[in-house]
């Protein structure tokens, strides 16, 4: 009922309150009561929730458990709403990356997907269900697959017509390890940690 231990875990992770709390409340994420993993909601364009990923709360002793819900639609995957007046999408790896994203940069609310993976079956459905988005963001991982499906992506979209463009994080493999890292600049007093340009 209260997402409690959904909030303690996002929050350890760094993501603000706010964030947690503004997808709680568009129904993209919630508690299971039974074993009070995170859950990603994906939500089709008529806003039917087609697929979810869980990940979970406990992972003192290594990583935490990460699964898809059965009958999950991975074409869609995890994604905000799309507004018309933004020709962009920005595309990240994980719904936490996705979520540490917005709490550096608080004005992005939408157009942007977490493909849960490296498939692009969920980019290529955003792009299908709005055909007016002509510039690609990708802000995929930093490690050895990620860089790679970031080069693949690019000549793939590119000779397709997009403007396709990337954004990494400044420091660690994804935007949550660089949000954690930020933070924990911050708490020392270093001030030299700025976001991505």
């Amino acid at each position: 009922q209260d997402q409690r231990r959904v909030f303690a875990y996002l929050q350890k992770r760094g993501i603000a309150p706010q964030v947690i709390r503004g997808f709680i409340d568009s129904k993209l994420l919630y508690e299971d009561a039974l074993h009070h993993n995170c859950v990603f909601v994906g939500r089709d364009g008529s806003g039917k929730p087609v697929f979810a990923s869980k990940r979970g709360t406990y992972d003192l002793d290594g990583p935490g458990f990460k699964g898809d819900a059965v009958g999950s639609d991975k074409s869609v995957a995890f994604r905000l709403p799309c507004d018309p007046a933004l020709d962009w999408v920005a595309v990240f790896e994980a719904p936490i990356d996705l979520m540490s994203f917005c709490t550096l940069h608080r004005a992005v609310t939408s157009n942007a997907v977490a493909l849960c993976g490296l498939y692009q079956g969920p980019l290529d459905t955003y792009l299908r269900e709005n055909p007016h988005l002509n510039h690609i963001v990708l802000c995929l991982d930093a490690d050895g697959p990620g860089r790679e499906a970031t080069e693949k992506f690019w000549e793939e979209y590119a000779a397709k017509g997009y403007t396709v463009s990337t954004r990494t994080p400044a420091q660690g493999k994804d935007w949550n390890e660089y949000l954690q890292q930020r933070g924990w600049a911050r708490e020392r007093g270093d001030r030299s940690q700025t976001i991505a340009r």
